[in-house]
């Protein structure tokens, strides 16, 4: 009946205390709730603008729990969908995958992460992505610094993050308002804003509704 969602903002501490049910007490954000919704077993959240893309590992997760929650198979799943994504787009350029740990883990003095799943993972995903036909290069773990710097100039198509503060920041730091949520991987096209509530301001006429234009336009071009 429709085409393509496009979502607006919400709060999810207020729809988990709303008492609506189940699915709401236990809701984390749009893109946890429609992957299980429409029963799609791969979902990777993503940041979308002109001047860089950016995809996450890990999604709304405490930040205790971002090293566990990186495994082999979650990096060659964002890896995956999000080279798919840039290919389908006719994006340009090499994906980079940024390390979790400082200096990508110094070898492993500062942190194991990137030899236990990153690394596997990133190789898992260019079989997958060579299979799937996909024609991008991949470069990774970078340090997440520079992958960052690197993805703002130009020098990568995108950057996919271990977690949500990782490509969050950087994103809005380009274009707060401008960029675009993206949940690749569902069976239907949506998009949202790329940022949360703000009651403050209802009711006023003060906000600003940029996020919503370039969200819906980008899911008027399927994605």
């Amino acid at each position: 009946e429709a085409a393509a969602l496009v979502t607006g903002p919400v709060s999810k501490d207020v729809i988990a205390r709303s008492g609506a049910g189940p699915m709401a007490a236990k809701f984390l954000g749009h893109t946890e709730h429609l992957a299980e919704r429409l029963g799609a077993p791969e979902v990777t959240m993503a940041f979308w603008s002109e001047k860089l893309t950016t995809s996450l590992v890990t999604t709304h997760l405490s930040i205790a729990n971002v090293p566990r929650a990186i495994t082999a198979a979650a990096v060659a799943r964002a890896v995956f969908w999000t080279g798919h994504f840039l290919a389908k787009i006719g994006q340009k350029g090499p994906l980079a995958v940024a390390s979790l740990n400082p200096h990508a883990g110094e070898g492993g003095l500062l942190g194991k992460e990137e030899s236990r799943a990153i690394t596997p993972g990133i190789e898992r995903a260019k079989k997958r992505l060579v299979k799937a036909g996909v024609k991008l290069d991949v470069i990774g773990p970078v340090p997440a610094e520079s992958a960052m710097r690197i993805g703002a100039r130009g020098g990568f198509a995108g950057v996919v993050a271990m977690y949500h503060d990782q490509a969050t920041i950087p994103m809005k730091l380009l274009g707060f308002g401008e960029a675009v949520n993206v949940s690749l991987g569902l069976p239907i096209v949506r998009t949202s804003v790329d940022h949360g509530t703000a009651y403050d301001r209802a009711g006023k006429g003060t906000a600003d509704a940029r996020g919503m234009i370039e969200a819906s336009e980008r899911a008027e071009r399927r994605g």
